[in-house]
């Protein structure tokens, strides 16, 4: 009951506000009698009140079966909303416009999405945040509508495309402090495929050792001050780079096999397209790089 007044009253199911509006008349004045005739023998003066609780129980399944398929509804149209209760996607759609509520769901919605970032009218959303305080500044604010599942639709939609750019941005120029660590360590991904794939052909995978060695010195002698945000890109990148030197330590055992052989094919392998979408292939299969906001950790 608790749950369907306020989404009901609000008129989201206007065919099955007369009905509980009804109900929780008579269940009211049941109360109310009770409250004033507190001895239980009274109760059965109350007129009516044997065929009047299981007409109330009826109509009110009625209404929660109307509520359940209207929380349905919505759900289809949003899948992200099946990852929380119905009494967490009650309140989301009662209030799809309060600050407050957004923050302390979105979490649950998106992976990384610790919480948002406000306009200053409360309006708009312009940038997200991580559990740990990074903050990614969205493209392009999106706009805060009663219509909660549509304004979601366009944030996960504005994560990705975010994301995408930022993406084709660094693998341009990789700057520590101008990105996201998730973003940071994709490009290392693609810089390392592209590297290791022309040394595989050319034979020269001692050299990407090499090189890859002074990489690792470089980030380990990073200055990150007392920016944990920073420190922990930097930690990511290391434990990465770590990983590529394992990698091209196994490759050198099947060099003469060049891009075709299993130890290569095997490995994740990250790519940008012809249009700057980034695939993950190993063996023969592939996908597309989803861009869903994983934060970070430290």
């Amino acid at each position: 009951g608790g749950n369907l007044g306020p989404t009901l009253t609000r008129g989201k199911l206007p065919a099955e506000q007369a009905r509980f509006n009804k109900v929780d008349t008579e269940f009211r004045a049941i109360m109310n009698y009770i409250s004033a005739n507190i001895r239980v023998v009274y109760l059965v003066d109350y007129p009516g009140i044997k065929e009047t609780l299981p007409m109330l129980l009826d109509q009110l399944d009625r209404c929660q079966k109307a509520l359940s398929e209207y929380l349905e509804e919505k759900r289809s149209r949003f899948s992200r909303f099946y990852f929380i209760g119905d009494d967490d996607l009650l309140e989301i759609l009662g209030q799809a416009q309060n600050p407050t509520v957004i923050q302390s769901h979105l979490k649950k919605l998106f992976q990384g999405i610790h919480k948002v970032a406000f306009s200053e009218n409360k309006k708009q959303i312009v940038a997200m945040h991580s559990a740990l305080g990074e903050v990614v500044p969205l493209n392009t604010p999106v706009t805060i509508t009663e219509k909660v599942e549509e304004w979601l639709t366009r944030l996960a939609d504005e994560m990705r495309a975010t994301l995408k750019s930022l993406l084709v941005r660094c693998v341009e120029v990789n700057d520590i402090l101008a990105f996201p660590s998730q973003i940071l360590q994709i490009a290392e991904q693609i810089h390392f495929t592209s590297r290791c794939e022309v040394a595989l052909q050319r034979g020269t995978l001692k050299q990407l050792g090499e090189s890859l060695r002074e990489q690792l010195a470089k980030y380990t002698s990073y200055e990150s001050g007392n920016d944990v945000i920073t420190y922990t890109k930097i930690k990511a990148l290391v434990l990465d780079i770590i990983h590529y030197m394992d990698v091209v330590d196994y490759l050198k055992d099947w060099e003469k096999d060049g891009l075709a052989s299993w130890a290569w094919q095997k490995q994740l392998r990250f790519y940008l397209d012809e249009n700057n979408n980034c695939k993950v292939k190993m063996c023969d299969t592939y996908f597309d790089y989803t861009y869903e906001y994983q934060g970070n950790a430290p």
